[in-house]
C-alpha cells in the first residue's frame, strides 16, 4: 500500500485551513445605523461610530467619530443643503447631482442614489468597485437603517458620506423640512 493520507487528517487539515481564512472579507458587511433614542434626529450611532449635529436641530453642522477619527460635515454655504464638505484628515465634497434633488448625490468617485425616485427607504452606493445598499429596517422607519456591502475600501470621510446621506434625508424629511 502506497503512502495515503488518512481521511481524518485530510478533514482536520481542511478545518484548520478554513478557520484561518477571514470570512468577513468574503461576506458582505452589515452596519446598523440608528438614532440614540427613538426620533432623536440629532444623535445617531452606526455600530459604535457616532454622527450628531453640533447644536440641536442645526442641520447645517454635524460631527462624526468613525474608525477612531473625528471630523465635521457642514454645508458649503449656510442652509444650502445641496453642497457639503466632509472634513477629516482629508476634505471631500458631497453634493447633489441636480439642485434640490436629494435622490442623487456625488462624493468624489462615489454615487449615492435612491433605488427608485423619491423612495428614500432604499439607496445604493456605487463607484470605484463599491456596491453598497442602504435601506430602512421597515418601510418609513426613518430612525433604523441597515447598510450592506463592503465598506473596508472606503476612507473614513467616504464612510461618513455613506452614513450621512440617509441620516440627513431622514432627519429633514421627518421634521417636515423638505
Amino acid at each position: 500500500m502506497k503512502n495515503q493520507i488518512h481521511p481524518f487528517f485530510t478533514g482536520l487539515f481542511l478545518v484548520v485551513l478554513l478557520s484561518t481564512i477571514n470570512l468577513s472579507k468574503i461576506e458582505a458587511q452589515s452596519v446598523r445605523v440608528k438614532t440614540y433614542y427613538s426620533e432623536d434626529w440629532d444623535n445617531w450611532e452606526a455600530d459604535g461610530h457616532k454622527i450628531k449635529t453640533v447644536y440641536s436641530e442645526d442641520w447645517d453642522n454635524w460631527e462624526y467619530q468613525i474608525d477612531g477619527q473625528s471630523g465635521r460635515i457642514k454645508t458649503y454655504n449656510s442652509e444650502d443643503w445641496d453642497s457639503w464638505e466632509i472634513i477629516g484628515s482629508n476634505t471631500l465634497r458631497l453634493k447633489t447631482v441636480y439642485s434640490e434633488d436629494w435622490d442623487n448625490w456625488e462624493c468624489g468617485d462615489l454615487r449615492l442614489k435612491t433605488v427608485y425616485s423619491e423612495d428614500w427607504d432604499n439607496w445604493e452606493v456605487t463607484g470605484n468597485g463599491v456596491s453598497i445598499r442602504i435601506k430602512t429596517y421597515y418601510s418609513e422607519d426613518w430612525d433604523n437603517w441597515e447598510i450592506s456591502g463592503d465598506l473596508s475600501s472606503l476612507s473614513t470621510e467616504q464612510k461618513a458620506a455613506v452614513y450621512f446621506i440617509p441620516i440627513f434625508v431622514a432627519s429633514i424629511h421627518k421634521q417636515g423640512i423638505n
